[in-house]
Parts: structure tokens; C-alpha cells; sequence
């Protein structure tokens, strides 16, 4: 399975989609050739869709584990895993998001071809971002205003309490202008909506050399979150015709049912 990325390009004057094809590639991203991506025909932005029949069980693609962006794959995982004692939180989220800053802001990172896709990926115009005043005014009676209003607490305080403490602590990696407030909140609204989680396996739970951040999560019955790059540029809905699998070396999309060629694939 694999395809030149060329070959899964619809729109060909994208340029930011071709670069990240083309790192797919050199990361040894799998692409079936039955597939393209494309900003036509899909429910918002990117999307995935069918270039030929799909038969239900077919990989449409695989990413190896070393292309994974998380706390144990990033450049500064064993600076996390030293400083996990004092990175602890509520929201369990501190090591992840403090491995997207350094890696977003880091034009020589090995996944800048992935954060490159920014102005695509983003998550769309989400309430935390609006000013008070739109909130007011377009939400009042909802609930929604309160939610909103917590979730920006607790995320100033996480980021003061724990974040800025730690990038203050290691001036020569991070800097509180870059790796700011308003940054540390995108990357929460970036993880809120393309993260994955992977489910604990059994077997994991002996595991001697797992540290104590994962023994936590082992308690929780899943995995730290993750980004799991091509993933992210599927659309999500309800009923949803394709799968994530997870192996010991890679994740897995298979189609859950035969697909029609021009289909859009969803998870």
C-alpha cells in the first residue's frame, strides 16, 4: 500500500496540503491509493474520499508509531518525564500540550510539515475564543456561557500555576512570549478536537518500565491522548464507515463497510 503524494492530491493549488503529503511519505505514512484528499464534497475543510470501491476491512491508511506527536515521541520527552512531578494536573493534558508548543513553534521539528496544515486545521470559531460580549449575546440562556467561563479558568490557571513556572525553568527550550497564554489555549482547542486515545491493553498494566504519569492513566483505563497525523483531516459524524486500529507498531484506518467510489470517509 502506498501511494506518491501527487496521487492523493485533488486540489492540486493547495499549497500547504503537498508538503504534508510529501513528509507522509518520508515518515512512512501509508496512503492507499484508492483514496485522495480534498477540500470538495467533504463536511468542513480537509477531507477523505473514495477514488475507487472500498470493500469493508481495507486499510485506507497506516501511521507508524515514530510519526505519533505525544509526550513520548516528542524531542523533549525526556525532559517531561525528568520534570512529571511537578507537570501533574487535573485535566492530565500538561505534558502533551507543552510537547505541541515546543514542536509547533520549531521549524526544524520533525512534524513542522504537520503543523504547517495550522490554517486548515484549526478548530473552527469555537465560544472560548469570542469575546465576552459575543458570548453574552449569542449563548445567554444556553449554560454554555458558565462552561466556557470555567473551562478558560482552569486553563489560565493551569497554564500559571504549571506551564509558565516550567518554560521559566528552562529559558534556553522555551520562551513566555512564544509559548504564551493565548498559544497553550489553542493547543487545547487543537487537542480537544483531533486527539486520539488509545485503549490500555491489558498486558500494559505489568509493565515495570511504564513511569508513573502512565501508571496513572493505566488506573484510568486509557492512554495518554495523542496526534495522530491524517487522521485529524477526517470529517467526524454519528454513523461513521471507517475504523482506527491500533497495533504495536502502527495505527490503522480499515472501512468498516464497502464504500462507493467519490465516498467521503468519516470516522
Amino acid at each position: 500500500m502506498g501511494s506518491c503524494p501527487a496521487q492523493v492530491v485533488e486540489d492540486e493549488g493547495d499549497a500547504l496540503l503537498l508538503p504534508f503529503l510529501q513528509w507522509c511519505q518520508k515518515v512512512n505514512i501509508q496512503l492507499n491509493p484508492k483514496v485522495y484528499v480534498s477540500t470538495q464534497g467533504t463536511v468542513w475543510q480537509y477531507g477523505m474520499l473514495a477514488r475507487e470501491d472500498l470493500p469493508a476491512g481495507e486499510v485506507i491508511f497506516s501511521v507508524p508509531r515514530s510519526a505519533l506527536l505525544s509526550q513520548r515521541t516528542t524531542r523533549i520527552r525526556d525532559l517531561l518525564e525528568k520534570e512529571q512531578d511537578i507537570l501533574d494536573s487535573s485535566s492530565g493534558w500538561v505534558p502533551l500540550l507543552i510537547s505541541l508548543m515546543y514542536e509547533a513553534t520549531d521549524e526544524s521539528s520533525l512534524w513542522a510539515p504537520y503543523f504547517g496544515l495550522w490554517p486548515q486545521l484549526t478548530p473552527p470559531d469555537l465560544p472560548m475564543f469570542w469575546s465576552e460580549d459575543e458570548r453574552l449575546q449569542l449563548l445567554k440562556g444556553t449554560g454554555v456561557i458558565e462552561a466556557v467561563k470555567g473551562d478558560l479558568e482552569n486553563m489560565e490557571r493551569e497554564y500559571s500555576d504549571i506551564v509558565l513556572p516550567f518554560i521559566r525553568k528552562h529559558p534556553k527550550m522555551f520562551c513566555p512570549q512564544k509559548h504564551s497564554l493565548d498559544l497553550y489555549k489553542r493547543m487545547v482547542a487543537f487537542v480537544m478536537a483531533y486527539s486520539f486515545q488509545e485503549p490500555l491493553q491489558e498486558e500494559e498494566d505489568d509493565d515495570d518500565d511504564d513511569d508513573d504519569d502512565d501508571e496513572e492513566d493505566c488506573r484510568k483505563g486509557t492512554l495518554p491522548p495523542m496526534m495522530v497525523p491524517v487522521a485529524d483531516l477526517l470529517n467526524h459524524v454519528a454513523h461513521h464507515n471507517a475504523q482506527l486500529e491500533f497495533t504495536p507498531v502502527s495505527f490503522l484506518l480499515t472501512s468498516s463497510w464497502f464504500g462507493h467510489r467519490h465516498f467521503v470517509i468519516c470516522m
